[in-house]
């Protein structure tokens, strides 16, 4: 060997696919073009009502102006229309609607364990797992053979 080191074939790959996906990702990005953006914000700026005394030749310059910021920000139109979904209600921290069908209890469960939605696979998966791994204790603890003290020798 000259000393140099080479890297594994395996991690190669990785770094390439991950340079391939990071590449693909940002030129996804750069596909939209300024008309997109300048009508996204042009549409949200037409739906403020704040917006109705401004004459067409300010409206164009605003929208110029947040394009160009927006640009330079790298943000996108998809960024502009994005709203956060709304959950609950005013009164409590509980979302209307939130389990769904679920009873009670395993909603509860879900909620202090960060798990969200409707879907009761990942509970009972872990409730599932969590059986598998007690009856595998329980087993052990079964087929534990005990030390054999043999008795002392007599004379």
């Amino acid at each position: 060997m000259t000393g140099t080191t080479h890297l594994p074939q395996t991690l190669l790959v990785v770094i390439v696919s991950f340079l391939i996906a990071w590449g693909l990702a940002h030129s996804a990005q750069a596909q939209e073009t300024p008309a997109e953006l300048s009508a996204t914000i042009r549409a949200e700026l037409m739906s403020d009502p704040r917006t109705a005394g401004l004459s067409e030749a300010q409206i164009e310059g605003l929208v110029n102006l947040l394009t160009q910021e927006a640009q330079k920000q790298g943000v996108t139109s998809r960024d502009i229309q994005w709203r956060p979904q709304q959950y609950g209600n005013a009164e409590d921290d509980v979302p209307m609607d939130y389990c769904g069908a679920t009873p009670a209890l395993l909603c509860a469960f879900s909620t202090a364990f960060g798990l969200a939605g409707t879907d009761p696979t990942i509970p009972f998966t872990l409730g599932a797992a969590s059986m598998g791994l007690i009856w595998i204790l329980a087993e052990m603890i079964h087929r534990r053979r005990h030390p054999y003290i043999s008795a002392p020798p007599t004379v």
